[in-house]
């Protein structure tokens, strides 16, 4: 099994920082405190969930994608191509650097659309896809 985290990019950090800020000037501005501090707590939880909760595995013949720490499997055999592209569609991951995956079977994703995700290494995640499964087309 191999993890590969999500690429966080830097607007993602300047939304939750400031974010995080707004609220917990809010809850100690409050009248009610503790609501105010209850706020606090489950907004920053929330952000922890969101940082750290987006990784993906290649595990065996499955790409497991985390969202929020729910894992959702992919079989490699069936992907049809990957490609390095950039975006800001909201899927899979925190950074416009992106790995696009098309499947030969719709049924997969239930959809026309590719997956796209943001891992870390962009380079070592493609090379591990087509090491499992040499079919793979890489599209440059």
């Amino acid at each position: 099994m191999m993890v590969f985290h999500s690429r966080i990019d830097w607007w993602v950090w300047v939304m939750i920082v400031g974010t995080l800020a707004v609220t917990w000037y809010a809850a100690f501005d409050m009248d009610n405190w503790l609501f105010g501090t209850i706020m606090g707590c489950g907004m920053t939880v929330l952000f922890i969930f969101l940082i750290f909760g987006f990784r993906y595995e290649i595990d065996g013949d499955n790409l497991v994608v985390y969202q929020f720490f729910r894992p959702t499997r992919f079989p490699i055999s069936k992907i049809k191509d990957v490609k390095k592209t950039t975006g800001y569609l909201a899927t899979a991951g925190m950074s416009h650097l992106r790995v696009s995956i098309s499947f030969a079977d719709r049924s997969v994703l239930k959809s026309f659309a590719p997956l796209e995700i943001s891992p870390r290494d962009r380079d070592g995640f493609i090379e591990r896809l087509i090491e499992i499964n040499p079919d793979i087309k890489e599209i440059k």
